[in-house]
């Protein structure tokens, strides 16, 4: 009779591996296996395989194997919030200030920062990356999805200068406001988002829930029904008929919107139909033009040159208009054309900031100038969302009272014909 194996945990050495899933089921067996477990989760015991050449391996519980994978990729395509990144930035500062060694401050945030499990995997990496000796700006760039150009720039500048610690406190705090901006400006628009889409689902469920028991008591009567009526009814036959086809239709549509942001000609007629929005258009160009001086300013600041400057800060800013007028900007500085003259040729840049940068060009002090014209457009956004938050209210009012309104009269106008036609006879 063949003898029962179970599935558990395993290790091996170099071309013997003992599993404990194959363990016999014999009298000694839970013994050996209790002690096996015992050594595969002992560190010493992983260290001294190690080093011996051999290594371990783990078997377990298939669905258990499945979720783990599943979480593992959820990490992996999660995303490292900017408010958490600063927080990274201002710890390592105060770290390396005390005078802990680099790889150890990673390490250390590492395990601090396990609730954010992308960041401190990567934070472990890192120090992987530069124990191989590779430097901060090195591992950092290693990172992309996490870490912009402007902020690997003014790492890598920091640590040709020396100041390493000052440089990482002067971007936390850059990071920090850069994170309050953009937070202000989703702020402004999630409340319309939110409502208007309730909206748009309380009328659909309208259409194929209750108008078409209305219509069965109106089509009874046998009269001729007003315009605004048969124009509901037709909105609801067509909702019921045909939902699934509009379902899909919506689906396919966030699908594809999905994928054309992804593409650059997708992310360019966005980005540009952001910023000639009714109302909030003037809000996505100045937060781009906030993101685009402090992150110059930062850099400048830092010591890297202005063209690098530039082209470091067109790949950071965060829209692709803007984006590609930079880098033409430091294409045409590299053949001698100012600063302020390039930007005065789009309309991309107000005037006030063109004359800023000249007077900053002029007196050589262009990068304190930019902080200021940075710091400007942060009161100026504070001001437009607070402005806009008075006056989305309203509006929004208005548009759900005429929708409102419209269904309620379609509704309404056959029941009064009735009442009419009742009252002459």
């Amino acid at each position: 009779m063949p003898e029962k194996q179970a599935k558990g945990f395993g290790f091996g050495e170099k071309d013997q591996m003992f599993e404990l899933g194959q363990l016999k089921q014999t009298p000694e067996a839970p013994k050996k296996k209790s002690l096996l477990l015992d050594i595969a989760e002992s560190r010493a015991a992983k260290i001294l395989l190690k080093q011996r050449g051999g290594d371990i391996r783990l078997t377990g519980n298939p669905i258990i194997d499945t979720f783990k994978r599943l979480n593992q990729f959820l990490i992996d395509h999660s995303k490292v919030k900017t408010k958490e990144k600063a927080i990274f930035f201002r710890l390592l500062s105060v770290m390396l200030n005390a005078g802990l060694p680099l790889v150890r401050s990673l390490n250390t945030l590492g395990v601090q920062m396990e609730k954010t499990p992308k960041l401190s995997n990567t934070l472990f990496e890192m120090g992987k990356a530069i124990e191989g000796g590779s430097s901060l700006s090195e591992a950092m760039q290693s990172y992309p999805e996490i870490f912009q150009d402007a902020e690997v720039g003014v790492v890598k500048a920091g640590e040709a200068s020396g100041q390493l610690n000052n440089t990482l406190k002067s971007l936390a705090n850059d990071v920090e406001k850069a994170a309050s901006i953009a937070g202000k400006v989703k702020g402004a628009l999630i409340y319309p988002t939110v409502i208007l889409s309730l909206l748009v689902v309380a009328i659909f469920l309208m259409m194929i829930l209750v108008v078409p028991q209305i219509t069965k008591l109106f089509t009874q009567t046998g009269n001729e029904l007003p315009l605004p009526t048969r124009i509901l009814i037709f909105m609801s036959e067509f909702s019921v008929q045909y939902w699934p086809v509009l379902l899909g239709v919506a689906v396919l549509f966030v699908i594809g919107f999905g994928w054309y942001r992804t593409t650059r000609s997708g992310r360019f007629v966005l980005d540009w139909l952001k910023l000639h929005a009714p109302i909030f258009g003037d809000l996505f160009r100045k937060a781009a033009l906030s993101k685009f001086a402090r992150g110059f300013a930062n850099l400048m600041s830092s010591g890297v040159p202005i063209i690098k400057s530039i082209e470091i800060v067109s790949h950071s800013i965060g829209n692709e208009v803007y984006k590609r007028r930079l880098v033409l900007t430091s294409e045409d500085m590299k053949r001698g054309i100012p600063m302020a003259e390039n930007l005065s040729n789009s309309k991309l840049f107000p005037k006030m900031l063109v004359n800023m940068v000249e007077v900053g060009e002029q007196t050589a002090q262009l990068e304190n100038v930019m902080e200021k014209v940075a710091d400007f457009y942060d009161e100026e956004i504070d001001t437009m969302v607070n402005s806009l938050s008075k006056i989305m209210e309203p509006l929004i009012l208005v548009v759900i009272g005429v929708t409102v309104g419209g269904l309620v009269a379609a509704i309404m106008l056959p029941i009064m014909q009735l009442t009419d036609l009742s009252g002459t006879f």
